[in-house]
């Protein structure tokens, strides 16, 4: 039987491939608008986004729709192996900085937020709500530290032929409340 991390990473391997080869065509503004049909009372809720880099979905679309609508949006920043994320404040035009991994990141003074919402980006997702991540495993850390401290939602941004089968989980594998394509919204107990 091959282990659980090895079964994850052969996933994260043909997930990648398959994000690659996605024409993204105007995704992030289909993503955007579902996203906003399926979620109301922004205004002054603290959503945090993540910055798009690879082949990731667009995220920016919604980032500017929703500062747009009086959302206090935030971008996530790694502070170390093995911790949870923080998030900072993001706002448009702001002169974003290279954080790890090259991921663009707000400077270093920025104010720091705690999100009421959480959208990731994902490698694959399944219909149960599981996401596939890029195996660091901060969201899941964040996921459960937040959830643990009071009610965070967590949502997948994804393009609809992410789907697979079923993600490889493992007993830390934070499941995700929501999840928006460029096509619809599901949503999960």
């Amino acid at each position: 039987m091959i282990a659980i991390p090895e079964q994850k990473q052969a996933q994260r391997e043909t997930a990648h491939l398959v994000r690659d080869g996605i024409d993204a065509n105007r995704a992030g503004e289909a993503a955007a608008a579902q996203f906003l049909d399926a979620f109301d009372q922004l205004k002054d809720k603290v959503i945090s986004l993540y910055w798009p880099i690879g082949s990731e979905i667009d995220t920016r679309p919604l980032l500017n729709q929703l500062h747009g609508l009086s959302a206090i949006c935030a971008l996530p920043v790694i502070v170390g192996k093995g911790r949870p994320l923080i998030f900072k404040k993001w706002q448009p035009r702001m002169a974003l900085v290279p954080g790890p991994f090259h991921v663009p990141v707000p400077p270093e003074d920025t104010e720091v937020v705690i999100p009421e919402l959480i959208v990731t980006p994902l490698l694959a997702f399944d219909g149960a709500g599981y996401r596939l991540g890029y195996g660091g495993g901060f969201y899941d850390r964040t996921l459960l530290m937040l959830r643990e401290n009071g009610r965070c939602q967590a949502v997948g941004l994804a393009f609809t032929t992410q789907e697979i089968d079923a993600v490889v989980t493992d007993f830390y594998d934070e499941r995700l409340d929501a999840l928006v394509t460029e096509k619809d919204v599901r949503m999960f107990a």
